[in-house]
C-alpha cells in the first residue's frame, strides 16, 4: 500500500511547449512565447523560468513552484560535467530534473517535441505518450471560469457577424457585383473587417471563411474575389481570446439581394436541422445519435449525400465537435461514436448543406450543455437575405 502511494506521488507530466499548446495552457494557465519545461509531481505543478519572466510567472501563473532556469543549467552543467561556458540542452536538464526527484518515467502529450522523447528515453527515462485528449480528459467539462472565457470569445464572434450584416446593408450593387464604400466589396475584404471587429473584443480572428456561392460547397475555403448579388454567402468566424487562449465558434450564412425559391429552401432546410439538434442535445443523448438524426432528416427533405470523385455534395461534414484551447476538441459530434454528452461539456452545433450551382449554408452556434438541455454562448441573429 505504501508502495503504491509512492508511485502515484511520483507519477509526472512533462511539458516543453509554450502558448499555443494548449495542454500546456491548460496546465500552467501562463502566456508564454517561447517554449519553457514544465512538470508534475503528485499533484504539484512546477515551472522553469528564464529571471526575465520569473516574477510574471509568479504573479500570472498556476505553478506551485518556480525553479530559476540559471540555477538548473548551473546543476545540470556539474551533473554531465560540462566545459565552462558550455550550457546543458534541455535533455540534459530534464535528465537533471529527474533525477532530483526520483522520476523514472514522465508521461507526455501529442504535441511534445520527438526529438526530446527520443533523447530522454536514451537516457533511461521512460516516455508515455498520450493520445488526443486523453492527458487531461478534464478539458472536456469546462469550469466556470473556462465558460465565461468561451462566452468572451463567441462575444466576439458576435462582434464580426454584426460588422457583416451592416456591410451587406449597407452595400450596394453594380454590374451584379457588391459595392461598399465606393469598391467592390471582396470576400477578402469582409474578412479584414470582421477581424477588426473581433480584435476589438480582445480576440484574433486568422483563418475567418467567408465564402461565397459555389466557393463554399469546399468546406474549408476561406473565400476570395469579388461577391456578388444573389450569391449565398457562408461566414465561419472563430477567435481566439489574447488573454487566455480560448476559442469561440459561429457561423452564420447570408445573401445580398432576393434570394431564389432554391436558395430559401436550403435556408430553412439547414435551420430545422440545427432547431433538431438544439432540441436534441442534453446529458445522456450520444451524439452519434443526434448526428444520424440530423442526416435522416436531410434525406427525408430530398437533400442526399455523394462523395463523388473530390467533389461531395450535401451533408458530409460532422455535425459538431468540443472547443475550448483547441478550436476542434474532442469529443467530435459524427456519425460514430458511444460518447454522451455530459453537464459542462462545450461543442459547436453546425449542420450544413452544399450542392454545385446552388451554394452552400452553414448554421453553427457553440453551446453549452446544461443539465437539462444547454444554452448557447452567444446570441446571433440568424437573418440572412438582406435587402
Amino acid at each position: 500500500m505504501s508502495s503504491n502511494k509512492t508511485k502515484r506521488k511520483k507519477e509526472s507530466i512533462l511539458f516543453h511547449a509554450d502558448t499555443n499548446d494548449p495542454n500546456m495552457m491548460y496546465f500552467s494557465r501562463f502566456n508564454a512565447f517561447d517554449p519553457y519545461l514544465a512538470f508534475s509531481l503528485g499533484n504539484k505543478k512546477i515551472g522553469v523560468s528564464h529571471a526575465m519572466e520569473y516574477s510574471r510567472m509568479e504573479q500570472e501563473s498556476a505553478f506551485d513552484e518556480i525553479i530559476l532556469l540559471s540555477e538548473l543549467q548551473s546543476g545540470a552543467a556539474k551533473r554531465f560535467k560540462l566545459p565552462k561556458g558550455l550550457s546543458p540542452d534541455v535533455s540534459q536538464l530534464v535528465q537533471h530534473l529527474a533525477e532530483l526527484h526520483k522520476i523514472k518515467e514522465f508521461k507526455v502529450g501529442d504535441r511534445f517535441p520527438a526529438g526530446l522523447a527520443f533523447s530522454l528515453r536514451d537516457a533511461g527515462i521512460k516516455i508515455t505518450p498520450t493520445a488526443n485528449g486523453s492527458l487531461f480528459p478534464s478539458r472536456q467539462i469546462k469550469t466556470p471560469e473556462e465558460i465565461q472565457s468561451l462566452k468572451k470569445a463567441n462575444a466576439a464572434a458576435a462582434a464580426g457577424f454584426r460588422i457583416v450584416s451592416k456591410t451587406l446593408a449597407e452595400s450596394t450593387v453594380r454590374r451584379g457585383k457588391l459595392i461598399h464604400e465606393g469598391r467592390i466589396l471582396t470576400a477578402e475584404r469582409l474578412r479584414e473587417l470582421i477581424g477588426q471587429a473581433t480584435l476589438g473584443k480582445g480576440a484574433v480572428a486568422l483563418h475567418t471563411i467567408a465564402s461565397p456561392g459555389d466557393q463554399a460547397v469546399d468546406n474549408h475555403c476561406a473565400g476570395h474575389g469579388p461577391i456578388h448579388e444573389g450569391e449565398l454567402i457562408v461566414v465561419d468566424i472563430f477567435p481566439r481570446r489574447h488573454a487566455d487562449g480560448y476559442w469561440g465558434d459561429m457561423t452564420r450564412t447570408y445573401l445580398k439581394g432576393k434570394a431564389s425559391d432554391a436558395q430559401r429552401r436550403l435556408v430553412r432546410t439547414v435551420k430545422k436541422a440545427h432547431q433538431l439538434s438544439l432540441d436534441m442535445i442534453k446529458p445522456g443523448v450520444t451524439g452519434s445519435k443526434v448526428h444520424q438524426s440530423v442526416q435522416a432528416f436531410f434525406s427525408k427533405e430530398g437533400y442526399e449525400t455523394t462523395f463523388d470523385n473530390t467533389k461531395p455534395e450535401g451533408f458530409f461534414h460532422a455535425l459538431g465537435h468540443g472547443v475550448g484551447l483547441e478550436i476542434h476538441e474532442t469529443p467530435v459530434m459524427s456519425i460514430k461514436g458511444t460518447w454522451k454528452f455530459k453537464k459542462g461539456m462545450v461543442v459547436t452545433v453546425e449542420p450544413g448543406l452544399y450542392y454545385l450551382g446552388l451554394g452552400g449554408v452553414r448554421i453553427e452556434d457553440s453551446i453549452l450543455i446544461t443539465e437539462d438541455g444547454n444554452e448557447k454562448l452567444a446570441r446571433v441573429p440568424y437573418k440572412w437575405e438582406i435587402a
